[in-house]
């Protein structure tokens, strides 16, 4: 199955203390755990491979060791991408102002940030949705 037919759109809440949860949808991408080892790979050979060619300037193991962490800090990143947030859009609690998220990790608990206002909601999303929609 393609990583590409198997995302889902929810109805999830932004979340403020001291205010009312509003009403967020959002679309969602599982990803297995092949696309996620396969990306992370990706990532920390290409930063190596980036940075490798500076190991001839000194100080040479500031180099070496500044892209093999590097590179292992952005493919773990990847790794731990089980889902991909696509889109979030909905209204903020405390403005009402309309928020749209775009293409990003989705993390747990996901912060929504308003542009209007300037506060931080969070995304609850409905009990067990992550869990029922797992790749592995």
């Amino acid at each position: 199955m393609s990583q590409g037919s198997v995302s889902f759109e929810a109805t999830g809440e932004a979340a403020l203390f001291g205010f009312d949860a509003t009403s967020a949808a959002v679309r969602i991408q599982p990803r297995s755990s092949a696309w996620r080892l396969g990306g992370a790979l990706a990532t920390f050979v290409g930063v190596v491979a980036v940075a490798s060619p500076l190991v001839v300037f000194p100080p040479h193991a500031v180099w070496l060791l500044g892209g093999l962490g590097t590179g292992a800090f952005l493919g773990h990143r990847r790794y731990i991408e089980r889902f991909t947030l696509l889109a979030a859009t909905g209204t903020c609690p405390k403005c009402g102002q309309t928020f749209a998220l775009k293409k990003m990790r989705l993390r747990v608990p996901h912060p929504l940030p308003c542009d209007a206002c300037h506060h931080e909601s969070t995304l609850r999303l409905p009990e067990g949705l992550l869990e029922q929609h797992a790749l592995d």
